[in-house]
């Protein structure tokens, strides 16, 4: 098929010569060329059957020339003018291949720079207003930590930590090769905030080292006195007991509302001891309050 494309009667064609001249055009079919000779070129089997392919296609083109000559030409006056108006309105396709995709690079990139520098500025505002923010806190608490108040919380705080330190050394004593953390801390007098956060931090590094190295003597010495810690069924078991301890709670805590509710129901007057709305206080009969009277009383005396 690459030998058909420099045959004359396809040459000719004035739609073929106009996308030949187009150099990308050119570049592609060089390459598609190459790639097809290689592709025939690598087995004598591709070889045979490529080539029977191209003489049955040549076969076939002339023997449908005299057929297609004409409704071909009028094609081909199309496809030219088509050509001819794609390069008036875009005069860039008769550019090298190189050229053309540097002038679309510098194109696309003049269009997002100022999208991108934007974006860039309102970064790089932000970055400076959080920088401010930060500064502006620190000084902040500087001065705070400088007053007496602040004063006696720092030193609460150094006390505290040197208070831990002890009971850190005492409960969980350094391990051999524990890697030493460092004691640089600024002077409360230079800065007192990074003092502070030095200082807690400094002793929260301490404890979570102390923490990890002696779990895993533990474990070593587990495992070398043949016990073999499993994590997996030590957290299960953990999160068992937790999940235990949840619905203990969840009970004891329904059982109390229950008892409360109970007793606030044994503390409210029964029904049998109060009045209902119908009903009114009786009156004692007439003879009743006659008998009661004195005159009566008199009279029945004598």
């Amino acid at each position: 098929m690459a030998a058909e494309v420099g045959t004359p009667s396809f040459s000719q064609l004035q739609s073929v010569q106009k996308a030949m001249a187009l150099p990308s055009v050119e570049a592609a079919v060089g390459q598609v060329g190459a790639l097809y000779s290689k592709v025939k070129g690598a087995h004598s089997l591709l070889e045979w059957a490529l080539s029977t392919a191209e003489a049955s296609v040549t076969l076939a083109a002339h023997t449908a020339a005299p057929f297609v000559a004409a409704p071909l030409a009028i094609g081909d006056a199309k496809v030219a003018a088509a050509l001819g108006e794609l390069e008036r309105r875009i005069p860039i396709v008769t550019e090298q291949p190189k050229v053309i995709v540097e002038t679309t690079k510098q194109a696309v990139l003049s269009k997002i720079s100022p999208q991108l520098n934007r974006v860039y500025g309102a970064r790089v505002a932000a970055e400076q207003k959080v920088k401010s923010l930060k500064e502006l806190s620190w000084v902040k608490a500087n001065s705070l930590l400088s007053t007496a108040y602040g004063q006696k919380a720092m030193q609460g705080v150094d006390c505290g930590a040197v208070y831990a330190m002890r009971l850190l050394d005492h409960y969980l004593p350094p391990v051999q090769g524990e890697a030493p953390v460092s004691t640089e801390i600024v002077p409360a007098d230079t800065d007192p905030t990074m003092h502070t956060v030095q200082t807690v931090g400094r002793l929260s590094a301490v404890a979570a080292r102390r923490v990890w190295a002696n779990l895993a003597v533990k474990v070593t010495e587990l495992r070398s006195s043949g016990i073999e810690l499993d994590v997996r069924r030590y957290i299960t078991a953990l999160l068992a007991a937790l999940h235990l301890a949840k619905v203990t709670n969840d009970e004891q805590q329904k059982d109390q509302a229950i008892e409360e509710r109970k007793e606030q129901k044994s503390a409210e007057p029964t029904p049998e001891n109060t009045p209902t709305k119908n009903e009114t206080p009786t009156s004692p009969p007439t003879i009743d309050i006659v008998k009661a009277s004195p005159e009566a009383k008199s009279e029945g005396d004598q």
